[in-house]
């Protein structure tokens, strides 16, 4: 839900600000838009994230009734923009990745006339177990440690393989800092569950660098909305497959039917068995999302009276306690208020979500005067936080390559003959850009063109 720097280099949004107030829902499940067709919809798509939305516009472009059933009482999914304070804060996604080949900065910048914040992390600190922070010449050396190791275990890996196990067995503190903030984070997850063959992810190449939407990434979802009959509070408990046709039960027992469906919820809820599927998915479709990891990365952002921190745009926190919030990102830029979100991931993201909210501020203010002593840190203004692998609608935040004998790709084949009727969707469906915003979209627009074919 970040930048993916080593491969390429809920609570609802306003509703009367976004012109919303259209996807209500209602107790018969259908929005205030209205029903479907007397006849019901040719095609039901599940969840309303990028993946959903995307699919569902392409089969309405072709000409289909479709309906979107969504779990929460938001739109977007993963996207999640919280306008609480006034400014759009991303406790989701974050940053479109591979500008020069992301579909969604045609959506944003041409189409919406939305400006984006090109990031990189070039303007760096990082500050030391001592309180002093890395020369050049240091993070120089640890870089190119990391890149020739990376280089080595995507050429000797193997799937079946955790990546600790093609590690230095003694790692020095500064090698465990970058695997932390530049692996562990990338991916959500821990070393010993990353597959060795893909320790940046798989997929293609991100290229083109990275940005932020400062005007909020629910801009993005609002637009693709449009035209779309969403139903909101949904939850879908079952669904069955037959030949002349799909029916939908939700949790509420709303029972829904139509020609074709597209699938989108998370990985981690499918994992989880959330959705029965009668009959049951192929077994190596189901073996595919049992192995598939979900990593975890949660967020904080506290707003301050005053700045207390130097120029640098990302300031890594390598402290004696590995991995406890080891970045944090300046976001003063974006939202015009001295501000920072700070990250955990992996097993230290799920550890500290067991904790209370006061728990996990004070956590964070800790480190903050660890690397600023000399700064007055008071008590934050306001202050956000997340619990992504809780989340019962997502139970994580993106998916990465876990270590198996079944490659990452397997999820994102097609399910066979007997399945015509219905196909997946969703960033780790993608075959191109797994755990993206452009990997969400793109899987969502290929699977509307199975259906249609």
């Amino acid at each position: 839900m970040r930048r993916r720097w080593f491969v390429g280099q809920g609570l609802a949004a306003s509703a009367a600000v976004l012109g919303w107030g259209h996807l209500r829902s209602r107790p018969d499940g259908s929005s205030a838009a209205g029903g479907p067709p007397a006849d019901g919809p040719q095609s039901l798509v599940i969840g309303a994230g990028l993946a959903g939305l995307a699919c569902a516009q392409r089969l309405i472009a072709a000409g289909h009734a479709v309906v979107v059933l969504e779990a929460r009482q938001r739109l977007g999914g993963r996207i999640w923009t919280d306008r609480r304070q006034g400014w759009p804060i991303e406790l989701g996604a974050s940053w479109l990745h591979g500008l020069e080949t992301n579909p969604l900065v045609d959506l944003v910048e041409r189409q919406l006339k939305l400006p984006l914040l090109p990031t990189d992390d070039s303007s760096r600190i990082t500050i030391g177990p001592d309180g002093q922070p890395w020369t050049a010449g240091r993070s120089a050396g640890a870089d190119a440690w990391l890149a020739a190791a990376m280089a080595r275990a995507m050429a000797d890996g193997r799937a079946d393989q955790p990546l600790r196990q093609l590690l230095p067995a003694q790692l020095s503190g500064d090698q465990r800092f970058l695997l932390i903030a530049d692996v562990e984070h990338e991916l959500g997850a821990d070393l010993d569950a990353i597959a060795a063959d893909a320790p940046g992810g798989d997929g293609q190449e991100l290229l083109g660098g990275d940005a932020l939407v400062p005007a909020g990434l629910d801009r993005l979802v609002a637009h693709l909305a449009q035209g779309v009959d969403i139903r909101l509070g949904q939850q879908v408990s079952q669904i069955n497959n037959r030949a002349d046709g799909v029916t939908v039960t939700t949790a509420g027992g709303q029972v829904f039917q139509a020609q074709r469906l597209c699938c989108t919820v998370p990985l981690g809820v499918l994992q989880r068995g959330a959705i029965r599927f009668d009959p049951p998915l192929p077994a190596a479709k189901a073996q595919a999302i049992a192995q598939l990891g979900m990593g975890v990365l949660d967020k904080i952002v506290l707003v301050f009276g005053e700045r207390f921190w130097g120029p640098q745009t990302w300031i890594r926190n390598d402290s004696a306690e590995p991995g406890l919030w080891a970045e944090w990102v300046d976001l003063t830029p974006l939202i015009g208020r001295p501000a920072l979100m700070g990250f955990n991931a992996a097993s230290q993201a799920r550890q500290m979500a067991r904790r209370s909210d006061d728990g996990i501020v004070a956590s964070a203010l800790g480190q903050l005067r660890r690397c600023y002593p000399q700064g007055t840190i008071g008590a934050p203004l306001q202050v956000w936080l997340t619990r992504w692998g809780d989340d019962p609608f997502a139970f994580g935040s993106y998916s990465y390559p876990a270590v198996g004998p079944v490659p990452a790709t397997a999820l994102r084949q097609e399910l066979g003959r007997r399945w015509q009727s219905l196909v997946l969707a969703g960033e780790a469906a993608s075959t191109a850009f797994p755990a993206t915003m452009q990997g969400a979209y793109l899987s969502g627009r290929e699977a509307a063109e199975r259906l249609l074919a």
